[in-house]
């Protein structure tokens, strides 16, 4: 509980109790095995992209060519499934958003350029790449490999949801029991420091990126499992809502703070507002107005209580 609260992942999962009970009430159907297959197939992606999104939080950065990433990686593994086993297709996926995550890494750490700027202009270069690669969804992803990424594991137990498990016990060991992990948290926190304490810090954000880029490669292979199909524009929707995910999820923008199951109960939390306001009979043109007001108030509630409580100190 110190550790949730020193990372600001208590709202976000408060946020979340609050969502499931609401979506439970509204559709009880969520907790039949079909439902629940189908949410966590919907949810998995979008936390996958949103923890590569949060790893280059925790530096300080932001990347603007995330989705773009995504949509890549989609679309490789996609094409690379049609000609190539699938552990060779997989390393083809997870490669080119490796790629990716190289390039982007290396102008920001190296070329000392902001990660805004580099991510924004790398993103239609990856986009137009994507379309290179295919310019229609398609691709040769077989049942097999659905049932394997996105069937039902055992029951009530999608397969989805223990990638997912697997990837985020990977990224909190990594992130919490070595070197390398609390090297990313130092250089968000305070780069200077790092470097006087003769940390590399340009190897450490370079490292980021690349551990960014594999997140969400795997997030667009699942993707591409569920689906069935690869699509160059596959990852644009995930750019923005991976920003709120982490927003929501109570992560610092200028580094340092972040929780990895906030992240992925506020993926969860996000993922679902589109199917909540179906089943409330809500327009999903909402859905977005929905989300951020769940964003703004997540954030801001415990900003307002803090100054409230100090004003009471004063007073």
């Amino acid at each position: 509980m110190t550790r949730l609260r020193r990372e600001g992942a208590v709202p976000p999962i408060a946020a979340f109790i609050v969502f499931l009970t609401a979506y439970i009430i509204i559709n009880p159907g969520l907790l039949t095995r079909f439902q629940l297959q189908t949410a966590a197939n919907l949810v998995v992606p979008l936390a996958l992209v949103a923890l590569g999104q949060l790893i280059i939080v925790l530096v300080g950065g932001i990347d603007i060519s995330i989705g773009a990433i995504m949509g890549l990686s989609n679309v490789v593994f996609a094409t690379a499934m049609a000609l190539l086993p699938v552990p060779l297709a997989i390393l083809a996926g997870i490669g080119a958003g490796l790629a990716c995550g190289l390039l982007n890494g290396f102008l920001v750490a190296y070329g000392r350029l902001p990660a805004i700027a580099v991510t924004l202009a790398s993103a239609f270069i990856f986009g137009s790449i994507s379309r290179e690669v295919m310019d229609r969804p398609g691709g040769g992803i077989t049942t097999d490999f659905y049932l394997a990424t996105s069937g039902e594991l055992l029951m009530f137990l999608p397969a989805s949801i223990l990638w997912l498990s697997l990837a985020a016990v990977g990224l909190w060991l990594l992130l919490h029991r070595t070197a390398f992990g609390r090297h990313i948290y130092g250089v968000g926190s305070n780069a200077e420091s790092v470097r006087a304490a003769g940390i590399n810090a340009r190897a450490t954000t370079l490292g980021a990126f690349m551990l960014s880029s594999i997140l969400v490669s795997f997030g667009a292979i699942m993707l591409a499992g569920s689906t069935l199909t690869g699509d160059p524009r596959s990852g644009d929707p995930y750019l923005l809502t991976s920003i709120a995910v982490v927003a929501l999820a109570g992560a610092s923008f200028s580094g340092g703070r972040g929780s990895i199951i906030g992240t992925i109960l506020a993926a969860c939390t996000l993922g679902l507002v589109g199917s909540l306001l179906f089943f409330a009979g809500v327009n999903s043109y909402w859905q977005y107005v929905i989300a951020a007001l769940i964003v703004i108030s997540v954030v801001g509630i415990p900003v307002i209580v803090r100054q409230v409580a100090a004003a009471g100190r004063r007073a």
